[in-house]
């Protein structure tokens, strides 16, 4: 009896081969494996056509018979019927294949075919090569455009691997590069792309790659800033954590034991560092987090948590629960249904809940940082799959900053499975002084220095940070000795005088150059938006123009892969636009963000901050209908409520 194909599957991308239903592989010949797909990738074809195909030099009738014999021996080697019809032959229903997404076809085989399967195989390899480009290439656009160049420069040397005869492709490599900084690695890059093309196609650098040149070596070697240069690398990253030991071995005992944690704490409290330095010691743990903004966009948060998964564990999920998830990640095809029927949104919950709990996902549990930017969606649905989840959590939030939907998720997660409550408390004096002495800052005493820190910072370890880099910057080392014996090191002469967190941050922004601080003020209106392409357009500069800008706040520690470094440093940044500066900016951004079919929830921000409520309001309708097919029916009362008002302001109240 022949067994069935449900189970089974044609591999038919590179060398061909069968897979049977107990996982066994039989090897498929060349002239079946390119029958076999034919007709997956073209269809029903008529079998006369199929045999002159495959035997183009035989007459009908012998091409006819050898077809014939060809797929009963086919059917008899392997005990299973592939092809199914008559007169007409398809391949048999349930079979699958991997040709749907692959750049491959029958490997680089097939030239002993005839010439018109010969012609067919190179017209689909080109085909599907075109089609892996232009996702890499749109992949690299998008990162540029969220400031991610480090992203963008992997999408481009994966583009450049699949043609790496392209100039276009080579010189996108050369420009990221630079924008990244690295000067010299963008001048190796034009220096490969130029021998490659002497070599392989006997031509020169075309006239855009060479003026990409001119401008990279116009520009010289660009300086360290000064706040990178002046400040030892144990102050920029401290390199213990300092008064966290409870907290540590909670969080340690916690996840042995299979039970989730929430760590909460208010800003510069280390809650980032803590849960960041613990998932690196226990591997295997994904950290996410909510960022400002999030909160105006339904799924914003939980969009960058699936968005973390490795891209196989999310291909290995079942068809129909892809198909929900596309609702939210289009990169997975054609959603099944809109989310918001009844049906669709318990289909979209429980695909997002498969999705987390996957067995192909190699971790044992999530970091999700930052709750109190997480939106209600966001949070809703992750309160629903972490009850269901067999792996562990780690919240963290500013507790007194988290929404009424975040507390219910907090205080469910810390009833579930007798989670770990992890409150972060200031540092008390001996901790300081630690902190201090770890810093190896040779005319620093911890012990001497410590009580006076505590009174600046109270025991705030950002806070505490900040302040020793502003006094280490202003170059005040040296100072009054403190303590009356002789070998007493010394103290500043006087801590920089901030009432706050905040001015600590914002004098130290204030000591970059124009250009920079210009890019962080833009940076700080358009987050989470905020990328390259954006800042070039809004600041009327050359996007190489940024470079050396990017690379001093980055050297500063203000920005971070194209986002801020801390959310606090984003606050400080923004409360430093003045305000009719500040309106004009996020209209230019949000007619920016317009013009690209940007986040309808956050142009609404935008235009509400420029003072436009005509354009706020129709942004806010845009986004209730976005909310609505997402089934977050708060989200859409929220904004037609918004909307209303916009347009009541506006002077349109029908």
């Amino acid at each position: 009896m022949l067994a069935t194909v449900s189970a089974m599957q044609l591999r038919l991308a590179t060398s061909p081969r069968f897979v049977h239903a107990d996982a066994r592989e039989s090897d498929l010949a060349l002239r079946d494996a390119a029958l076999l797909a034919w007709l997956a990738l073209e269809g029903p074809t008529p079998r006369t056509r199929l045999a002159m195909l495959l035997w183009p030099r035989s007459p009908p009738d012998v091409a006819g018979n050898a077809l014939r014999q060809r797929l009963f021996q086919l059917k008899r080697q392997l005990g299973v019927e592939l092809v199914s019809g008559h007169t007409i032959l398809a391949l048999a229903d349930g079979l699958s294949h991997d040709l749907g997404d692959s750049q491959h076809l029958l490997g680089d085989a097939g030239d002993e075919l005839g010439p018109e399967l010969v012609a067919w195989l190179a017209q689909q390899r080109e085909r599907r090569g075109r089609r892996v480009q232009a996702v890499l290439e749109a992949s690299a656009d998008a990162a540029e455009r969220a400031g991610d160049l480090a992203g963008a420069l992997a999408h481009a040397r994966e583009l450049l691997e699949c043609e790496r005869l392209s100039e276009a492709a080579h010189r996108r490599v050369i420009r990221l590069l630079y924008l990244q900084g690295d000067r010299a690695a963008a001048l190796l890059a034009f220096d490969r792309c130029e021998q490659l093309l002497k070599d392989e196609v006997g031509a020169k650098p075309s006239a855009e790659t060479l003026a990409l040149l001119a401008t990279i070596n116009a520009v010289a070697t660009p300086e360290v800033p000064a706040l990178g240069r002046r400040l030892p690398a144990s102050v920029l990253l401290p390199p213990r954590l300092i008064g966290r030991d409870a907290a540590w071995r909670t969080l340690h005992d916690a996840w042995d034991s299979g039970r989730n944690v929430v760590v909460t704490g208010e800003g510069g409290m280390g809650k980032s560092r803590l849960v960041g330095d613990f998932a690196r010691a226990r591997g295997r743990t994904l950290v996410v987090g909510a960022r400002p903004g999030d909160e105006r966009v339904v799924y914003a948060s939980l969009s960058r948590l699936l968005r973390a998964l490795p891209g196989a564990a999310l291909q290995s999920l079942a068809k129909p629960v892809r198909a929900a998830l596309a609702a939210l990640l289009p990169e997975l095809g054609e959603p099944a249904s809109s989310p918001g029927t009844s049906e669709g949104r318990a289909r979209f919950f429980n695909a997002v809940s498969a999705a987390l709990d996957a067995e192909p996902l190699a971790v044992e549990g999530f970091v999700f940082d930052d709750l109190h930017f997480a939106d209600a969606g966001s949070i809703e649905l992750l309160q629903y799959a972490m009850g269901a989840s067999t792996r562990r959590w780690i919240l963290t939030a500013r507790h007194a900053e988290v929404s009424p939907a975040g507390r219910v998720l907090l205080d469910e997660a810390l009833a579930t499975r007798e989670a770990a409550a992890v409150p972060l408390e200031p540092l008390g004096l001996e901790h300081v002084a630690q902190i201090v002495d770890s810093l190896g800052i040779e005319s620093l005493s911890g012990e001497a220095i410590a009580p006076t820190l505590l009174r600046h910072c109270g025991g705030n370890p950002l806070y505490l940070l900040e302040t020793l880099k502003a006094w280490l910057v202003r170059g005040d080392a040296g100072g009054r000795a403190v303590g009356e014996g002789e070998g007493d090191r010394t103290l500043p002469v006087r801590l920089p005088v901030a009432g706050s967190l905040h001015s600590v941050i914002d004098q130290r922004i204030g000591r970059l150059s124009a250009e920079a601080v210009r890019l962080a003020r833009c940076a700080a209106v358009a987050a989470p938006d905020f990328s390259i392409e954006l800042a070039s357009h809004v600041l009327g500069v050359r996007t190489l123009d940024l470079a050396d800008p990017c690379a001093e706040l980055e050297a500063a520690q203000v920005l971070r892969d194209g986002a801020f470094a801390h959310d606090l440093i984003y606050e400080a940044a923004l409360a430093s636009v003045p305000v009719s500066v500040a309106r004009r900016l996020h209209a230019e951004v949000a007619a920016f963000l317009q013009q690209r079919d940007g986040e309808p929830a956050r142009l609404a921000h935008h235009w509400l901050e420029a003072g436009d409520s005509a354009q706020a309001g129709a942004a806010f309708m845009a986004a209730a209908e976005r909310s609505r097919k997402a089934s977050s029916l708060a989200a859409q009362c929220e904004m037609l409520a918004e909307a209303a008002r916009c347009f009541e302001r506006a002077g349109r109240p029908g």
